[in-house]
């Protein structure tokens, strides 16, 4: 059945109508606006070309507001960009004084803890020293004994019985403060060891902040570069 005069009317108005309403939009969309840069290089941007100084309406340039408002979008992108590569790079930086402060309070006690197993050493054959002259006076205590025993003489009988009983004492004292020595010795060395683990450790840490922030830097110049290009980009006729 034939559409009727009225009903192919109706339609041709509407697709009339829609073509109106897409023509609009895009005109919209690609409304002109005026590029124009002062002497200190600044770029300027209006909608209505008769804003513009007289002084510089031989560089005004005509573009679409889509452009530039992409061109805006992509440098305050760059922009931002940058700013959290140079956060970035602080941040690096202050790790690295951090680590390198570590390292020197490790150096510091791998110093301090060398000098002790020194000290410790020193005591060890000191003690070995006072243990074995103790032994020698035990022998001649025991030897004196003896020869009292021998004698009958009472008083020197216990006299020597007292000097025995005394170096024994001391000879105890002594193996005492050996094996005390000895137990601070192997403290020292295992705190040396753990010293030197840590400064391993802020020496490999220093190297990876260093490795990042060589990594932030390189992010930094090439947001630099992207920017300068856009920059171009929208100074560039359209």
């Amino acid at each position: 059945m034939r559409r009727s005069k009225l009903m192919v009317g109706f339609e041709m108005m509407l697709i009339g109508l829609i073509t109106l309403l897409l023509c609009s939009q895009r005109i919209y969309a690609q409304q002109q606006v005026f590029k124009w840069t002062d002497e200190k290089g600044n770029v300027h941007f209006t909608e209505d070309s008769g804003t513009v100084p007289e002084k510089y309406s031989g560089n005004v340039k005509s573009e679409v507001t889509g452009d530039i408002r992409q061109d805006r979008k992509n440098i305050a992108q760059d922009t931002q960009d940058i700013r959290q590569d140079r956060r970035d790079i602080r941040e690096d930086t202050k790790d690295i004084r951090e680590d390198r402060k570590n390292i020197q309070r490790d150096n510091q006690a791998i110093r301090e803890d060398r000098k002790d197993i020194r000290q410790d050493t020193k005591d060890i054959r000191e003690d070995r020293k006072e243990i074995q002259s103790d032994n020698e006076k035990i022998q001649a205590d025991r030897k004196a004994l003896a020869d009292a025993m021998k004698s009958g003489d009472k008083g020197k009988i216990e006299q020597a019985r007292q000097n025995l009983r005394s170096d024994v004492r001391d000879r105890n004292k002594e193996v005492n403060e050996l094996r005390k020595d000895r137990a601070e010795r192997r403290q020292d060395e295992r705190n040396l060891r753990s010293e030197e683990a840590d400064r391993r450790q802020d020496v490999k840490d220093l190297r990876q902040d260093k490795a990042e922030r060589r990594d932030d830097v390189k992010d930094l110049k090439h947001g630099k570069a992207e920017r300068r290009q856009d920059v171009r980009a929208a100074n560039k006729p359209k």
